[in-house]
């Protein structure tokens, strides 16, 4: 299992400034999965510190099948 993450960006207002095009980091431990996956927009963190992660806002990772993002397993 692979630990990742990657910034998800969305067009919307926030706040009464009505701030557009802001982004969160989203983390992810993906099944069966251990590749270089920044073709994709992930970025591998296995060996981040919690401080690292912390920087960018990723407290907690979701499990997920690699399928669910457009990742085929290599068999």
């Amino acid at each position: 299992m692979g630990r990742y993450i990657k910034k998800v960006t969305r067009v919307g207002s926030i706040g009464p400034n009505e701030e557009r095009g802001f982004g969160i980091w989203v983390g992810y431990d993906i099944a069966g999965v251990e590749d270089d996956l920044s073709e994709q927009g992930l970025v591998r963190v296995d060996d981040w510190t919690d401080a690292q992660l912390k920087e960018r806002g990723v407290v907690t990772f979701m499990s997920i099948e690699p399928e669910k993002l457009g990742i085929q397993r290599k068999r």
